[in-house]
Order: C-alpha cells, then sequence, then structure tokens
C-alpha cells in the first residue's frame, strides 16, 4: 500500500468517525447543570407540609443542588411541556447522605418518606386525573419494586436505587420515561408530561433526610 493510500483511508476513517459521532451525539430538550448562580430561578416550590431546606451548592465551577427535610415535606419543579414519544430519556445523579428514620413509622403515610425522588408529572384537571412517575432512592427496598403512593394510584414509584453507596458516592440514572409510564400504568402515554421534579421527603416518620441531585437532562434517545 503506497503513501497516498493509506492517507486517503486515514482521511475516509476521520470522516466517518466524525459521521458517527455526530449521528450518535445526544440531542437534549434541557439539561440542568447547577453550575450557574440563578440556576435555580425558574424551579418552583410544592409546598405539602414544612419546606424542605434546598440550596445551591459550589464545588469548583460545578454546582449541585443539597436537600435537607426536617420533618418537612416540600419539591422542587421545573415546568416543561414534551411528549415522552419524542424525548423518553431522563438523567440525572444524585446522592443520598441520611436517610429518613422509619424505625417509628407504622402507617402507609408514615412510611412514605424517602431521601431523594425525582418525578416526572402528567398534568391534566385536576390531581386525581394527572398522572405521577416517582423515581425514588430507597433505603431497603430492592431495586425494580413499584408501588402505588399512599396519595393515590395514579402516583406510580419506581425504585432505582436502594442502600447507601460507599463513601456517600454519587450515582447516575439513566430511565425511559416512555417504557416506564407503560410499565407502571398498562398502557401508552396518553397525555404528555409538564413538569420534573425533585423532593427530599422525611415529614411522615417525623425525622430527617438529607440528599443531593445534580445534572438533570431530558433527551431524545441515542
Amino acid at each position: 500500500m503506497n503513501r497516498a493510500h493509506k492517507i486517503t483511508l486515514a482521511v475516509i476513517a476521520i470522516v466517518l468517525c466524525a459521521c458517527v459521532a455526530a449521528y450518535s451525539a445526544v440531542v437534549y430538550l434541557k439539561q440542568f447543570t447547577f453550575d450557574e448562580e440563578k440556576a435555580l430561578a425558574k424551579w418552583s416550590k410544592m409546598i405539602m407540609k414544612g419546606q424542605v431546606d434546598y440550596t445551591l451548592l459550589k464545588q469548583g465551577k460545578e454546582g449541585y443542588v443539597q436537600a435537607l427535610s426536617d420533618k418537612a415535606c416540600s419539591a422542587l419543579y421545573y415546568r416543561i411541556g414534551f411528549k415522552l414519544s419524542e424525548y423518553p430519556v431522563l438523567t440525572w445523579q444524585w446522592r443520598v447522605l441520611k436517610f429518613p428514620d422509619l424505625s417509628n413509622a407504622k402507617t402507609d403515610l408514615e412510611k412514605d418518606d424517602f431521601a431523594a425522588r425525582v418525578y416526572v408529572i402528567f398534568p391534566f384537571l385536576s390531581f386525581s386525573s394527572s398522572k405521577f412517575i416517582e423515581y425514588v432512592w430507597a433505603e431497603d427496598i430492592p431495586v425494580g419494586t413499584v408501588m402505588d403512593s399512599p396519595a393515590g394510584n395514579n402516583v406510580k414509584k419506581i425504585v432505582v436505587r436502594s442502600g447507601k453507596l460507599p463513601g456517600n458516592e454519587w450515582a447516575t440514572e439513566k430511565r425511559n420515561m416512555y417504557e416506564d409510564y407503560e410499565k407502571v400504568f398498562g398502557k401508552k402515554p396518553g397525555m404528555n408530561a409538564g413538569a420534573i421534579a425533585i423532593m427530599c421527603d422525611a415529614e411522615g416518620s417525623k425525622s430527617v433526610a438529607e440528599s443531593t441531585f445534580d445534572d438533570i437532562a431530558i433527551e431524545k434517545v441515542n
């Protein structure tokens, strides 16, 4: 093989690699890196009982949200409308620093506390006609468990992480919301998503919970 032929093949290889990279590049509807000082400005509070302390913290140039619940239940949500068929993938990073103490919890409502939840919300005319998918980090419930919420069977919980990681490490999640919707509701999505939310909750157990959230993104399938 002569030098000119080698150079030609090298150029073709570079072009093909560039095409593959372009084709496989992630297409985002929205990314939340929390690196900017006003990163939470467009997020709204949803207060159920007491206020969870959501604080924007920085580690070098990178930011993240710290959530601390002291017997409180409230969420941060971001309004964004999209079709799951067009943008079905949700990714995020999170970390549990302290699980709520459920040792004295007796009722389903008292036990329905999680240090970290990520919601996909499908709003309609009322709460009961709306639908919610909760991705939760549990302390001892097996990963993959699907549960109805005490709030109603229109709210489905999926355990995507269980137990504490060594050294309070960050965990990265990637979920196909379209597939999860079909799994938990038994049918294809009939409505668009209207918001996403994060929450730390220790109100039912009257205890304390702490978690952090970062790099939330809504994506196309790549």
